[in-house]
């Protein structure tokens, strides 16, 4: 007979991986409170399905419209990178950095500049 706690926690497993394939985020690498986590998220997830289904997608529009969200929420000085292939080296405020891939390859890179 099976160990009851095993089949709880197959069952949890099996429910994270369906919602991990419905949700085609990875989870982000932040600082940032849980309140702007989440809008930035939800922002930058409008903005690739609005821009990313155009031939061929646009995500330099897509960050333009994050950037102007969160400078219109949070002030100004916010920068967005969307992008397959890309590097960084850069300086941000305090709880204001998200790195995220979304679909896989697709990454995402939020965060506000002190200057």
């Amino acid at each position: 007979m099976a160990d009851p706690s095993a089949m709880i926690k197959n069952a949890q497993t099996a429910a994270d991986a369906r919602q991990a394939m419905m949700y085609a985020l990875v989870r982000p690498q932040t600082d940032m409170k849980e309140e702007m986590r989440m809008e930035a998220t939800d922002t930058v997830v409008s903005a690739i399905e609005k821009f990313g289904n155009m031939k061929p997608p646009k995500y330099d529009l897509a960050a333009k419209q994050v950037k102007e969200a969160m400078d219109k929420k949070y002030a100004p000085n916010w920068c967005c990178v969307i992008g397959e292939t890309f590097g960084a080296d850069i300086v941000c405020e305090k709880q204001t950095l998200l790195y995220m891939f979304y679909a896989g390859n697709l990454a995402v890179l939020l965060f506000k500049n002190p200057f």
